[in-house]
């Protein structure tokens, strides 16, 4: 009994002193799996210990404390909190021996919100000091305006060997970069696997997100449907993540839609060409379901291309070497070889758009507006007499004749947008009587192209399609 109680003791000095010695390889940081009453902290040590985990409302803890024990086999722990209460901040807290290391995050919005605010940005392999620099503007952003501690979106190439365990640690999980620890701390980081995570092992490692296969998936965030693709296995015309994907994006309930996937259909070349495949396979299921933005990457600068009006936004200034964008490329509206970030901001109807540098200058920025839809498929619904009808003639070359109808008197407004979603004239903004109006739309003024009426009625909107020739 003495040999035992000898042996004994001394296991329990060896879990002490591991606990001592245990480091914080990478800090904790949050993911989101697409249930809006959890969120999942992820952390790695660089030895076998146990970790204490505390979370609350604020910096006392106070709703819950557990021990944790690694997963795997390379020291990893993580916790999933559940019972959030959507939309409410959390502070949590890991402690391993005398390491302490905190964060917050937001619990993602309930499925009624209409309003959204998050971040959008990629390719911050190879050069961390950069990607610190933009992840500090970004972080800035999250502190001046508290509805932005959402989320982030990557478009990938997160580190410039995917493959080797010592770039993750060096240029993404490194203390030497504080801004992009705060980053990872304090928003879940949503990321698609770039050309540069190789196999997707490790990236899967770090990133255990609820994939359906291979490495696509996708989740609701408040308002936002986000489908991530993966590009790095089959996903073309009679692929499974193709079929997956046209399915996904017909039964997504939310108003508003976006595809985050590396490679860009339109970019503004520089280093990689236009991705045929997103042309071909993504675009048309784009315009089919009411995509509002695909995010890409791949080609490091910022770039903005307009197609049967899909945005399509090249964020690739995330720290990677940059490339000089082509601005003569097809569809191509904005280029800029800038270090960047980009903020959506969603309010019901309208989507908000702002690319802006490192430094702070805003390199572009546009709306979009559209229906919001009561239910997959479906147009929003729309009082009995109530009706924008479709232009006429349509195409049309100078002028065009727009009527709509409203069940009751009341406010409305008759707005025309460009493809790029600049509002280029107000028709009608005053109080009307019911029954039928008619305007005369007069685009001696205007360039050929695409154009979108929009009428506001109450909570009630419609869009109609135009396109001037001349």
């Amino acid at each position: 009994m003495k040999l035992t109680r000898t042996l004994f003791i001394g296991m329990l000095l060896l879990i002490v002193v591991e606990q001592a010695l245990a480091v914080m390889r990478k800090a904790p940081y949050v993911i989101y799996g697409g249930t809006n009453t959890e969120m999942e902290i992820l952390w790695q040590l660089t030895t076998t210990a146990l970790c204490t985990f505390d979370w609350g409302r604020d910096t006392t803890y106070s709703l819950g404390t557990e021990q944790t024990v690694e997963y795997g086999s390379d020291h990893q722990h993580r916790y999933t909190i559940i019972g959030l209460v959507p939309g409410n901040e959390y502070d949590y807290r890991g402690t391993s021996g005398t390491q302490v290391f905190s964060g917050s995050f937001r619990a993602a919005l309930a499925d009624s919100i209409t309003r959204l605010k998050f971040l959008a940005y990629g390719d911050t392999r190879s050069n961390p000091a950069t990607h610190d620099a933009v992840a500090n503007g970004m972080f800035s952003t999250d502190g001046s305006d508290s509805d932005y501690h959402s989320l982030v979106i990557s478009v990938g190439d997160l580190v410039a060997d995917g493959n080797t365990e010592s770039y993750w640690d060096s240029e993404f999980f490194s203390s030497a970069y504080p801004h992009i620890r705060s980053l990872l701390a304090n928003l879940p980081y949503q990321s698609c696997m770039g050309n540069h995570e190789g196999t997707g092992i490790l990236f899967a490692k770090y990133f255990p997100y609820p994939y359906v296969a291979h490495h696509y998936w996708s989740f609701d965030f408040g308002p936002a449907h986000f489908a991530v693709l993966d590009q790095y296995t089959s996903y073309g015309a009679g692929s499974a993540e193709l079929a997956w994907l046209a399915h996904d994006l017909a039964t997504a309930s939310k108003p508003w839609k976006f595809i985050v996937l590396h490679e860009p259909g339109w970019s503004a070349g520089g280093d990689h060409e236009n991705n045929v495949t997103v042309q071909t396979s993504i675009q048309p299921l784009c315009e089919q379901y009411g995509v509002s933005i695909v995010f890409g990457g791949h080609n490091h600068y910022y770039a903005r291309a307009v197609v049967n009006g899909v945005q399509h936004i090249t964020t690739g200034g995330g720290g990677a070497p940059l490339y000089d964008p082509n601005p003569g490329y097809p569809h191509i509206v904005v280029t800029s070889r800038s270090n960047h970030f980009c903020k959506v901001e969603i309010a019901s109807s309208r989507l908000y758009f702002a690319a802006i540098t490192s430094a702070g200058t805003v390199i572009d920025t546009f709306s979009v507006v559209r229906a919001v839809s009561a239910s997959p498929g479906q147009p929003a619904p729309r009082p009995a007499g109530f009706e924008l009808w479709p232009v006429y003639p349509n195409p049309f070359n100078a002028s065009a004749v727009i009527r709509f109808s409203l069940p009751a008197a009341e406010h409305a407004r008759l707005t025309v947008y460009d493809v790029n979603g600049r509002l280029v004239e107000v028709l009608t903004d005053a109080m009307l009587s019911a029954g039928d109006h008619r305007v005369t739309l007069d685009g001696s003024t205007f360039s050929s192209g695409l154009y979108f009426a929009r009428l506001e009625a109450g909570e009630t909107i419609q869009t109609e399609k135009m396109l001037l020739l001349k």
